[in-house]
């Protein structure tokens, strides 16, 4: 069993991301390199991470090798449970939460520096 700890990376450059690296060693596992990164923390479960983008994306990745498994837009607008209207937007502050089999993402919450504002939690559920 091999144990890894994930770090988002934020610097700027050509290594943003995601990287994975060894606990035992120290050594980078892997890495992912989507075109936008995130300050925001990632969440993981059995198999799969999940990690955000500052430009509203929300990406999962295979935690045996980094390979994207999913991604969604949340930096859009939806329609609501009590009909207003909602706009997501980056997600730059609170990591993705799972609970209960869902996936909670709260989408727009940028008061860390930067990003696009917005007022949506969005909840996926497995297919």
């Amino acid at each position: 069993m091999i144990n890894l700890a994930y770090f988002p990376v934020t610097r700027a450059g050509d290594k943003l991301g995601l990287a994975a690296l060894r606990l035992t060693t120290g050594e980078l596992a892997w890495r992912a390199s989507p075109a936008v990164a995130s300050a925001a923390p990632a969440s993981v479960i059995p198999g799969v991470i999940f990690s955000g983008a500052s430009n509203g994306t929300m990406y999962a990745y295979s935690t045996t090798d980094g390979k994207m498994l999913w991604q969604f837009d949340t930096a859009k607008e939806f329609p609501t449970v009590n009909g207003v209207l909602a706009t997501g937007g980056a997600l730059n502050a609170a990591g993705p939460v799972v609970a209960g089999g869902m996936l909670f993402v709260p989408s727009g919450y940028c008061d860390l520096g930067w990003g696009a504002r917005g007022n949506v939690l969005l909840a996926f559920a497995a297919e």
